[in-house]
C-alpha cells in the first residue's frame, strides 16, 4: 500500500474514533496533533511486523485474484467460440 493510501485509511479510521473520543478526553483532545498522530501512526504501521506480512499476502491474494480473472476470461473466450451468441 502506498504511503499517501495508507495514511488516507489511518486518518479515516482515526477520525470515526475521534469525535466520541475526544467527548470523554477533551483536554487530551485539544492537546493533540491529529496529523502528527496519523503521520505517527503511519510510521508505527510502516514498521510493524505483522502489519507488513498482512500486507503481503494481501498482494499474493491480489495476484491470486488477477490470475483467477484470466482464467474465467479464457473460459469465456472457449465457451463463446462453442456457442456464439
Amino acid at each position: 500500500m502506498q504511503t499517501t493510501a495508507l495514511r488516507d485509511v489511518v486518518s479515516q479510521r482515526l477520525t470515526s474514533r475521534w469525535e466520541a473520543w475526544a467527548v470523554d478526553h477533551p483536554h487530551l483532545a485539544a492537546a493533540i496533533d491529529r496529523m502528527k498522530l496519523i503521520d505517527s501512526a503511519v510510521q508505527s504501521l510502516r514498521e510493524d511486523a505483522e502489519f507488513r506480512e498482512a500486507m503481503r499476502q494481501a498482494d499474493l491474494d491480489e495476484a491470486k485474484l488477477a490470475a483467477a480473472a484470466r482464467v474465467l476470461e479464457r473460459i469465456e473466450g472457449w465457451v463463446t467460440r462453442w456457442i456464439p451468441a
